[in-house]
């Protein structure tokens, strides 16, 4: 015989234990619904601190702290922790954020400060996952590359940045800006303020053929280019700066084939 096939028996036989079970039933119903209604309470187990994980380099403190407290008042296991994440990352420096709570009364917030990698338009900085960053204002770290390109390029152009950046280390030569048309064309100035104009094709079998043609034929005048035009098939055109007090001169040394 089953429990409830025991249970409807007894209650066959006693009809008395229905009203009691019914008033068990209820009075651990109320039971219940009295200690959810108590641990809920905003005043009931209320959080009473806040710890923080990560280091404090450019990232404030105090601003990380005022950001947040809104979101992390009242009862603990109430705090809305995806509302706390979004507003420790609204804090300027502050990248990835982790929060979750700590028992009795604590929530521990890990985070980590942005790590710059170049400057992005006017304002706006690139971080080290191809990610555009907003400071709010604050300065960024000085000697960065400038880039420069359509909004949601970001990551592409810092991939191309950094296989650029491996081609023109034989030469000693270092990226000041990289810059990405609207027409998906790409250029380079480089640290010693030389324009490398790629065009709409990959730029790296380019960049390629000018670090192999670099210590031959341009080394020697390095001081003196402006300008190398790199669309050619085969080749490289070399505009160069003019003579001294007489501005940039205009004559173009050609020594590729097709223009491609």
């Amino acid at each position: 015989m089953s429990a409830l096939d025991s249970l409807r028996r007894q209650v066959a036989e006693r009809p008395w234990r229905a009203g009691l079970y019914a008033f068990a039933a209820l009075v651990v119903v109320s039971l219940g619904l009295f200690a959810v209604d108590y641990v809920l309470r905003p005043e009931s187990f209320p959080v009473r601190s806040i710890r923080f994980e990560g280091a404090f380099g450019k990232v404030d403190q105090k601003a990380l702290t005022d950001a947040v407290m809104g979101a992390v008042r009242g009862n603990f296991f109430l705090v809305d922790l995806d509302a706390v994440r979004r507003r420790a990352q609204s804090v300027p420096w502050v990248h990835d954020v982790s929060v979750r709570r700590s028992w009795p009364d604590g929530i521990d917030i890990q985070f980590t400060e942005q790590q710059l990698v170049a400057r992005w338009g006017k304002g706006q900085w690139v971080n080290a996952q191809g990610e555009t960053v907003d400071l709010q204002g604050q300065a960024g770290p000085d000697g960065l590359p400038q880039f420069q390109g359509p909004d949601g390029m970001t990551a592409r152009v810092l991939d191309h940045y950094r296989r650029l950046t491996q081609i023109l280390s034989p030469l000693g030569l270092t990226i000041a800006q990289l810059a990405l048309s609207d027409r998906q064309s790409w250029s380079v100035q480089l640290d010693d303020h030389v324009i490398l104009t790629l065009g709409r094709e990959a730029p790296e079998p380019k960049v390629e053929r000018f670090v192999l043609a670099y210590p031959q034929t341009l080394a020697a005048r390095a001081a003196q280019i402006r300008r190398v035009d790199l669309r050619y098939t085969n080749g490289f055109a070399v505009e160069w700066n003019g003579r001294a007090g007489a501005g940039r001169g205009s004559n173009l040394v050609t020594t590729g084939l097709h223009e491609g």
